[in-house]
């Protein structure tokens, strides 16, 4: 399997996953990530409909892509661009807010890294004369 399609595989299953749990636990996966958790019931409503609905729609959308060669790099851009904008806001919003706990670092990491992954992948797929494949 060529890196661009599993690169967008693993973001698939990782959003999936993400707003699955959002959807399932969204009070405990907010206190551990957070530190503490809404309380009001239309908040942990809407917590599941924006962090689980539309993280378990993007996983969805990237999967689809990665089956389909002629979307593998409308995937690979999507990603890149939901990705840097989650690292941009989370960046502005450690420091307007200060005090980032450990996973507020690690995401903002991994969002960083992300980045450069699908700006790589991207570049092997202009390099690439052949069109890209799905899995075997």
């Amino acid at each position: 399997m060529r890196f661009p399609v599993l690169l967008l595989w693993i973001t698939a299953a990782l959003f999936v996953a993400f707003g699955l749990g959002f959807a399932f636990a969204p009070e405990a996966l907010a206190d551990l990530l957070t530190g503490d958790a809404p309380s009001a019931a239309s908040a942990v409503t809407d917590m599941r409909a924006t962090y689980g609905g539309v993280a378990i729609g993007l996983g969805l959308f990237y999967g689809l892509c990665a089956r389909r060669p002629e979307w593998l790099r409308l995937g690979l851009i999507a990603s890149l661009m939901v990705v840097a904008s989650i690292g941009a806001t989370r960046l502005g919003g450690i420091i307007a807010d200060g005090s980032p706990n450990a996973f507020m670092i690690i995401f903002l990491a991994a969002e960083i890294l992300s980045v450069g992954l699908y700006a790589f992948a991207l570049g092997q797929l202009g390099r690439s004369r052949d069109a890209p494949t799905g899995p075997p």
